[in-house]
């Protein structure tokens, strides 16, 4: 089993009131600025993921605090990935309270495992490319690719309020989330 690190938290996503207007989340976020020339195979912080081998993986993720997340990173012979470099890019996103609340409410049926956590590939649903960690509450997940046709934005339960892939969701990886003893161990498949 591979066991999360204090170094591998991508980033901190803190809470806040989730507004769903797109033009607020886009001004709020700065992500075409910010993000004008990064690569759009891997998502951002790539020195911090927990790489696993190809294949069904477990990672203790119990160190992750509330509001933090951790990028697992596998290889595969799945072409959804092919923009990525054939790795899959699997968030797992520690909710706080709030961001809890937002997810019963907005959540889709049947994805989300254990309210507390939010798990998610990293790819984009309008071409594929590789999903990054903004660190904004309202819109934490961004598509690298920047471009004018492209630029979509996810809010915390992963669902495009922006860009290309506005009114979709992101793609839930195969995965079983265990919490026993206060230990926390995503399987994935």
């Amino acid at each position: 089993m591979h066991k999360m690190t204090r170094r591998q938290v991508i980033a901190m996503i803190p809470s806040s009131t989730v507004l769903l207007c797109p033009a607020i989340l886009n001004a709020q976020t700065n992500i075409d600025a910010d993000w004008a020339d990064i690569a759009t195979t891997a998502p951002i912080g790539e020195n911090y993921l927990i790489e696993v081998p190809a294949g069904p993986a477990e990672v203790d993720v119990t160190a992750l605090l509330p509001g933090e997340v951790t990028v697992i990173a596998r290889p595969t012979d799945d072409e959804t990935y092919g923009s990525t470099g054939m790795i899959q890019y699997i968030a797992v996103h520690r909710r706080t309270d709030e961001q809890i609340a937002f997810g019963a409410a907005n959540d889709r049926a049947g994805t989300v495992q254990n309210p507390a956590y939010f798990v998610a590939n990293l790819v984009c649903t309008h071409r594929g490319k590789a999903i990054g960690i903004t660190g904004n509450p309202d819109a934490p997940f961004a598509c690298t690719d920047r471009g004018d046709r492209h630029s979509s934005v996810y809010d915390a339960a992963g669902f495009g309020v922006s860009g290309a892939s506005e009114d979709e969701y992101l793609s839930i990886p195969d995965y079983t989330l265990t919490v026993t003893d206060g230990a926390v161990v995503i399987q994935l498949t």
